[in-house]
């Protein structure tokens, strides 16, 4: 065999046993809590099946003061995902949970990533959680993603014909708000209702609000009648409760046509059975409506919300092609379907 035989022949066996050069990592780590758990299921789906990045979505949850089983999140165990699959695979699991600790407490959280330098972008709807990050040192960059508008939910039909609410507040109602001190967004919405109030914050009558570690407990009152009103952040919060309480019967009902489709490559027919999924939840357990929080048409009181690409990132790039993929026109549909405003 001649020399030049010869170097082809270690060439190729060089290059069968160790490949062509280093793959690229197709995994996007991305910390979310529970205000867009259930949109960001749906996301990291189909950028999956388009791109062939596999998104693995680590919760990140306000500290709970009860001691309940979600003071210790297990990574893995994603509970009531709104399809039958998991963007977290088990056997991935303890691999995350080493690296990203998940603590109850955001702010720890968020400090545990810098320490770790571990994961590839965040999204929450907290300002609070923004300034941590940025005090950090974590922010490399920030893609905006959507607008939160506060509004009020009352039960379905307004039986006390609330018109904003100071007729919440004058009539003696309760009204039930997410605890400032647990949740950025319930600071927020404390300090809007400040505004609101003839005299500002000291003149919230304490004895009519209640306060809520979470949306979901601060929607679970409402539905069964322990408050008369409960400020939230966008009606989105009402379709993300009732996809997490009654998600899993709609999963069952659907699982065989969804399969099928992910079967035949059929993204577009995934997309409507998802979205059926949802109208139907909506259609045959929603139990509240919206009602404006003032009589002044023009006064809108917003929050935006930011995809942060964190500096612990491996490939900025890839950070940008999911934000990009999220203001496209499919990850605005699916925004959108879910109650988040993007224009």
């Amino acid at each position: 065999m001649t020399k030049r035989g010869i170097t082809i022949l270690l060439l190729l066996c060089i290059t069968t046993l160790f490949g062509c050069g280093p793959k690229e990592d197709t995994r996007l780590y991305i910390y979310c809590n529970e205000t867009f758990w259930y949109v960001m299921q749906e996301e990291a789906l189909f950028f999956n099946k388009i791109y062939g990045f596999q998104v693995i979505l680590i919760p990140i949850r306000a500290e709970r003061t009860a001691g309940t089983a979600e003071d210790n999140v297990e990574i893995g165990a994603n509970r009531h995902a709104p399809v039958p699959w998991r963007s977290m695979p088990k056997d991935q699991g303890d691999i995350v949970a080493q690296r990203a600790q998940i603590h109850p407490d955001i702010e720890r959280q968020i400090e545990r990533i810098a320490e770790e330098r571990f994961g590839n972008l965040f999204l929450s709807d907290s300002p609070r959680h923004d300034d941590k990050i940025r005090s950090t040192a974590l922010l490399a960059d920030e893609y905006f993603v959507c607008y939160l508008t506060l509004t009020m939910l009352v039960p379905k039909g307004n039986p006390l014909r609330f018109r904003s609410i100071k007729d919440v507040l004058e009539t003696n109602q309760k009204l039930g708000i997410v605890d400032p001190a647990f949740d950025g967004l319930g600071e927020s919405s404390w300090q809007t209702l400040g505004r609101i109030v003839p005299g500002g914050e000291d003149a919230i009558p304490m004895e009519l609000v209640q306060l809520y570690e979470r949306q979901y407990d601060l929607l679970e009152a409402l539905e069964q009648g322990d408050i008369d009103a409960a400020l939230v952040w966008n009606a989105t919060s009402l379709t993300s409760f009732l996809l997490e309480k009654y998600g899993d019967e709609y999963n069952a009902r659907h699982e065989p046509a969804m399969r099928k489709a992910e079967r035949k490559k059929d993204r577009e027919g995934l997309r409507s059975i998802l979205r059926a999924i949802c109208e139907q939840i909506v259609e045959e357990h929603s139990f509240a409506e919206t009602v404006p929080l003032t009589q002044n048409p023009d006064e809108r009181f917003v929050v935006d919300v930011y995809m942060v690409a964190l500096s612990t990132a491996i490939e900025y790039g890839f950070c940008e092609r999911f934000a990009d993929f999220m203001r496209s026109k499919q990850g605005k549909d699916t925004l959108h379907r879910f109650g988040f405003v993007t224009e």
